[in-house]
């Protein structure tokens, strides 16, 4: 059986974003960063297509993923977070690593 990452995605994001609320940005963990991050970027291109909504709700998303993505060595969340800001080309790259890299995501918060 094949994982739902989007759905996985959803209730991760769901979990870290109650962490978020209770303790601010600061008092996640690194792991929890990139899956807020990761969350916030999926929101933006799943509903809007472009990535202005990531940077009303998170700015530094891509920032952290690609931190996240180099001192955890996660190539596929590497490529997704170092796509081109073009929201066309970033989009398109997005679909095409998100399974990967949400993948190595669960993997890395599993520990």
């Amino acid at each position: 059986m094949t994982d739902d990452m989007e759905t996985w995605l959803i209730d991760a994001g769901d979990e870290v974003i109650q962490k978020k609320v209770a303790t601010g940005l600061d008092g996640l963990s690194p792991v929890d960063r990139a899956i807020y991050a990761l969350w916030v970027v999926d929101y933006a291109v799943r509903n809007s297509g472009i990535l202005l909504p990531m940077s009303e709700i998170y700015p530094a998303a891509l920032v952290e993923l690609r931190a996240f993505a180099a001192i955890s060595d996660l190539p596929a969340l590497a490529l997704l977070a170092g796509s081109t800001p073009d929201d066309a080309a970033f989009c398109d790259g997005y679909y095409r690593h998100f399974e990967m890299a949400s993948q190595e995501l669960k993997l890395a918060m599993a520990g």
